[in-house]
């Protein structure tokens, strides 16, 4: 157990170092060239993750195969509570989120909305494209919580 929470300590340094290097970078270049540098980094972060995820052997892949591989294991990074969880449709409520913090801390939750709410889309879209992902609240915004409401899409 203590070696758990080492591992997260060190996680988590080693995330809020990269954000807060890719905040730097970013807004180095949006004032040498606009603000439009973000979407076209964004744009780079999505492709990535396109890729990493396509490459994943995920077979016939449904709701509970996506919360194992990306809700299960996020204590410590993600508060959250399974409101509902069944064979069509999963949805989750997002109390608190290292990611946004981390980006408020920086003032970039423009960014961190961009970089890290964004990214679900293209993820949900390789892991099963029978699989519909909706959210209209996030802590990045502001919010209170993140609603994350996934769907299967019957043919």
């Amino acid at each position: 157990m203590e070696y758990e929470k080492e591992l997260l300590e060190l996680y988590k340094k080693l995330k809020r170092s990269e954000i807060k290097r890719l905040v730097d970078i970013t807004r180095k270049l949006q004032q040498k060239y606009g603000p439009q540098v973000a979407d076209e980094i964004a744009e780079v972060l999505t492709e990535g993750a396109h890729r990493k995820w396509s490459l994943k052997d995920k077979g016939d892949a449904g709701l509970e195969d996506l919360y194992s591989m990306v809700w299960k294991k996020k204590d410590g990074i993600i508060d959250s509570e399974v409101e509902v969880k069944d064979k069509g449709e999963l949805r989750l409520r997002v109390k608190g989120c290292f990611y946004a913090n981390e980006y408020k801390k920086l003032g970039a939750q423009d960014l961190g909305y961009k970089y890290c709410c964004m990214y679900e889309y293209p993820v949900v879209d390789v892991f099963n494209p029978r699989i519909r992902f909706k959210r209209h609240n996030t802590l990045m915004q502001n919010s209170d919580h993140c609603d994350h409401c996934y769907r299967i899409i019957e043919d």
